[in-house]
């Protein structure tokens, strides 16, 4: 948001019941920062009787645009102006655009899904799709992959006749019977995999963390790519069961961001560019997952962070560090990982950790090798294990301390001093984007460093 609230700014809302939990405020106030727009998001709850009510008044009132969630996306229709074609066919609205005499209605739940599995690779075209459930989600997601142009679509919900309703409003919609609808007890009647399965029921929320619909080891057998609606908790029983089966999965954070964004697009008749969306996505993982109560160095080689960490130790900390952690779990050196392997498996391993070390690590120091933050998801999964700082040196302090050092891979080439002025060069702003805190260490003792990274800490948490 820029500045003060003012006579400029513009009011953009959500509406629904109930709101108060809702993420949304986090993407579009987060837009409205980082575009330099005068414009702030709040969310309305409003009870049902006066959802036309909140409508037209919301318009009266020049507000420039809404979201709608649970249970309005239906009952909204009737106190539109008019409604995009998309949305009509699925039958649900979630977003409002002023129009000519009133809002229009659009859903742009389905598109942002699309570009959440884009952003993954992910295709639809002339592939096997199962979606699980027959609520207004699957319907969404059973449009977007026949207008995706997926090769079979199977609607797998308890009680059938929903799941018929939906397939033949969609088979009609797009004149084709691309969706065939089943019983869930009938999952084994599917053909043989590869799918790309959707998980679009609320088994694995809370309070029903520990549910799926379907627990046959076999059925995850067949699931190459495992999409999840749900965002919280962030790894689903679901998406557990499917990755041990061995393919991918991901969950609706993704989905959640593309179709606040799109939303935003709308209103404001702009577009906003992909590395802005990840900025995004950052606070709203942060937000999903609030950080532990680790502490995490990161810094180039040589910054001090083993030092550092080890010191830390006597404030009832335990220490690790990833790399040592990394040799232990592979039963090999760095070095020879990357003469065996290369450097992109060393990394797609320390994201493993990563994610291992989130799940069970406590009150812990960690000391990460200095290419870890480089990975996007690894900065997010650093700041979910506790407060980062980065430990900032010269190149002229690091080539001091380890100019000398044989066992650092990167650092093994004719011009040494240079390889370092050219990796610090590029990871410097990567650090200081990744970290909440910045340390200088140089010329300063490692007591003087442990103990300022300490009680900063213990007093801004109030320890």
């Amino acid at each position: 948001m820029k500045g003060q609230i003012d006579g400029n700014t513009r009011l953009m809302g959500l509406i629904g019941n109930p709101v108060a939990h809702t993420l949304s405020p986090v993407i579009h106030n987060t837009l409205n920062e980082l575009t330099g727009r005068n414009g702030v998001y709040v969310p309305f709850p409003v009870q049902e009787e006066a959802v036309g009510l909140a409508v037209r008044g919301a318009y009266a009132l020049d507000i420039l645009g809404l979201n709608v969630t649970v249970p309005y996306k239906q009952a909204v229709i009737s106190a539109l102006q008019s409604v995009d074609p998309a949305a009509a066919a699925i039958g649900a609205v979630n977003t409002l655009v002023r129009s000519e005499g009133g809002y229009k209605g659009y859903n742009t739940d389905m598109p942002g899904l699309l570009r959440a599995i884009s952003s993954e690779g992910i295709q639809l075209k002339g592939k096997t799709v199962v979606i699980l459930g027959a609520g207004g989600a699957a319907k969404a997601v059973a449009y977007l992959c026949m207008q995706e142009k997926a090769e079979r679509i199977y609607l797998l919900n308890r009680t059938v006749e929903r799941a018929r309703d939906i397939a033949e409003s969609l088979n009609r919609c797009f004149g084709r019977s691309g969706i065939t609808p089943m019983e869930v007890k009938e999952y084994r009647q599917l053909p043989e995999g590869p799918w790309i399965v959707f998980q679009c029921t609320t088994l694995g929320l809370y309070p029903e963390t520990k549910r799926v619909v379907i627990e046959d080891t076999w059925f995850y057998q067949q699931t190459a790519i495992g999409i999840d609606l749900i965002y919280n908790p962030a790894k689903t029983l679901f998406m557990q069961l499917v990755e041990k089966a061995g393919g991918r999965a991901q969950n609706g954070l993704k989905m959640l961001l593309y179709q606040g964004i799109i939303a935003y697009e709308l209103w404001n008749h702009t577009e906003i560019p992909e590395e802005m969306a990840e900025q995004v996505y950052d606070r709203l993982y942060e937000a999903v997952h609030p950080a532990g109560d680790n502490i995490v160095l990161i810094g180039f080689m040589g910054s001090g962070k083993t030092t550092v960490g080890h010191r830390l130790e006597q404030y009832g900390y335990s220490f690790i560090d990833t790399d040592a952690y990394i040799e232990a779990r592979e039963g090999r050196s760095i070095t020879r990982i990357f003469e065996e392997e290369g450097e992109e498996y060393f990394r797609n391993v320390e994201t493993e950790v990563l994610s291992e070390l989130c799940t069970n690590t406590k009150h812990s120091v960690l000391s990460v090798g200095g290419g870890t933050p480089l990975r996007r998801e690894n900065a997010r999964l650093l700041r979910e294990l506790g407060e980062v700082f980065y430990l900032e040196a010269s190149e002229e302090e690091i080539w001091k301390r380890i100019g000398a050092d044989t066992n650092r891979p990167l650092l093994q080439c004719e011009q040494p001093m240079e390889r370092i002025k050219e990796l610090l060069a590029a990871r410097r702003p990567i650090y200081e984007a990744a970290a909440r805190y910045r340390i200088p260490t140089g010329g300063r003792v490692i007591d003087e460093i442990a103990k300022e990274i300490y009680h900063d800490r213990t007093e801004r948490n109030g320890i």
